[in-house]
């Protein structure tokens, strides 16, 4: 298996219609575990694959550096639960980018289910991190969540598990539901 190597200070770039950017301290913070920052790196194995069907794994070497006074910032401006939900906002960055070929979009309403659109309002995209717990648990939840959408339509669910990093990205169809 292939190691894809993540800059993190660049994953926004392949977002424009968002403020992915305000997503890279936060998902700096997750993969240091702690307050303090130093340049570095870390390779996550994401799961990924269609509506539960064969899962394929991709190896992802995330890096970083001069990024400290956006992570001093960081640290002082989020509460520890909106820095893992923004933390796995970018996770999903790379993940719609490099696994699903497509670009995050726009925010979705309150009530609509997901967290985004994806691509020219194709699919939906649903993101939930957790510090620690059950990552097939948060992901089945979010899997019923997304497919309760008003639109129809499906899309990805993106959770991750900081402790154990761990991440599954996969694709359901509204049709699976």
């Amino acid at each position: 298996m292939s190691t894809k190597v993540i800059e993190v200070p660049d994953l926004h770039k392949a977002h424009k219609e968002i403020r992915a950017a305000d997503w890279r301290s936060p998902l700096i913070h997750r993969l240091l575990g702690h307050d303090n920052y130093s340049d570095g790196n870390t390779t996550l194995t994401i799961s990924h694959g269609p509506d539960l069907a064969v899962e394929q794994q991709t190896s992802f070497s995330f890096t970083w550096e001069g990024m400290a006074a956006d992570f001093k910032q960081c640290v002082k401006t989020y509460q520890q639960p909106v820095i893992t939900e923004f933390a796995t906002l970018g996770v999903a960055c790379v993940c719609v980018q490099h696994c699903a070929k497509m670009e995050i979009t726009e925010v979705t309403r309150r009530g609509e289910k997901a967290d985004y659109w994806l691509g020219k309002k194709e699919m939906l995209l649903e993101a939930s991190g957790q510090k620690s717990g059950n990552l097939d648990a948060l992901h089945d939840e979010k899997r019923k969540q997304l497919l309760e959408n008003p639109f129809g339509i499906g899309g990805y669910v993106c959770v991750a598990n900081y402790e154990n990093a761990r991440v599954k990205f996969w694709h359901h169809s509204y049709a699976s539901k």
